[in-house]
């Protein structure tokens, strides 16, 4: 499975604006994880799927699944806490800055997504020490903290479409795999940097 690919399309997921740019980023996933398969669900019409999606992370009115890092990390649950200011230093130490900044808060899984793809590619072309273990640290000790209870949130919501169990499912199976893969930054003490 080409995770950059499953990347992008989740990050497209999970932050399309309407049913169309839903179903369009489905089909890509479809496409990414299966190699064109066929897709373990009957496809949503674009409208019900917005209203499902809408109904777990967007609103209005309270969410099941707010797929904000803040709400699962930090002790008040809030938007725009401390996880929203991690989130936005290790974004300022790659050098990105958000296109939605002032709109969404900078710890949106859609943003994490699109860091975590730049860590990718920056590692794919060249290596770098401080690269690396700032993408352990995102790793392991933010997105491997939030995504878990995010992810649970969904599985305990009430009538979840099969399209966004099939995108949380593939979401949790990249963060097993990746957290697998990329073992966390240890300091010389043997303890966690």
């Amino acid at each position: 499975m080409d995770w950059n690919v499953v990347l992008a399309a989740l990050r497209d997921f999970f932050a399309a604006s309407d049913g169309q740019a839903l179903l369009i980023a489905l089909v890509d996933l479809n496409q990414a994880s299966r190699g064109g398969a066929a897709v373990p669900f009957n496809t949503p019409a674009a409208d019900d799927l917005e209203f499902a999606f809408n109904r777990l992370f967007v609103g209005p009115g309270p969410v099941s699944a707010p797929p904000y890092a803040s709400v699962y990390l930090d002790p008040d649950r809030r938007l725009m806490g401390a996880a929203t200011r991690r989130a936005a230093a290790v974004y300022d130490a790659l050098g990105l800055s958000s296109p939605l900044s002032g709109s969404l808060p900078d710890d949106h899984l859609a943003l994490e997504l699109d860091a975590a793809l730049a860590f990718r590619t920056l590692a794919a072309r060249r290596q770098d020490d401080q690269v690396d273990a700032l993408w352990r640290y995102f790793l392991h000790d933010h997105m491997a903290h939030w995504l878990p209870k995010f992810a649970a949130a969904v599985a305990g919501a009430a009538d979840v479409a099969p399209a966004i169990g099939f995108a949380v499912g593939l979401l949790s199976q990249w963060l097993a795999e990746e957290t697998k893969s990329t073992p966390p930054n240890v300091d010389q003490s043997g303890g966690l940097a």
